[in-house]
């Protein structure tokens, strides 16, 4: 009778073994579907912050450039601001990158390439916004480029010489110069 006490004993630690080695694959089945339910609710959270971010750095380069003008027209008050350059930028369109630096030129980590515009009626490209004085206004303009291109919710970012702000996308000026 020890015998089959024994036998009996090793099948249980047998089974005991294989019913945790079957368990295995269905435990790491699990592992990845919480990890593709994560991804698929944290990525689009981080690309949303990622885009508000670039845009906060384009709306403080606009602000800075409206500020560099204002100082400049004090020097020149008749003259009319024919480029970026006037201000103190590297050219007379500027690129806003990643991490906040301007240049004149693009490169991999632009997200907002940043122009004057001289608009006598309102277009896309200038938020709708007019030149306000025939002689010395304009519109700072910043374009998203490359990566920044699939934020539409604010799309172009505009400032006029006399300060009026507004966005060429689907949203409203409050929520893309206000709070974000």
């Amino acid at each position: 009778m020890a015998q089959p006490h024994l036998f009996n004993r090793r099948s249980r630690r047998q089974s005991r073994y294989r019913s945790a080695g079957e368990s295995a694959p269905l435990t790491l089945l699990a592992l990845f579907l919480v990890a593709a339910v994560l991804t698929a609710v944290l990525l689009p959270t981080y690309r949303d912050y990622t885009l508000r971010e670039h845009s906060k750095l384009a709306r403080a380069v606009l602000i800075e450039a409206g500020q560099r003008h204002q100082d400049w027209q004090g020097i020149h008050p008749a003259k009319r601001l024919l480029s970026l350059e006037d201000l103190g930028y590297p050219a007379a369109a500027v690129y806003v990158s990643s991490d906040g630096t301007v240049d004149g030129s693009a490169s991999i980590s632009s997200i907002y390439r940043v122009s004057l515009s001289y608009p006598s009626t309102p277009t896309a490209t200038s938020c709708g916004l007019v030149a306000d004085d025939a002689q010395t206004g304009f519109i700072l303009v910043a374009q998203p480029v490359q990566t920044q291109r699939i934020e539409t919710q604010c799309a172009n970012l505009c400032l006029s010489s006399s300060g009026q702000r507004a966005i060429a996308g689907n949203s409203s000026v409050e929520k893309c110069w206000g709070r974000r």
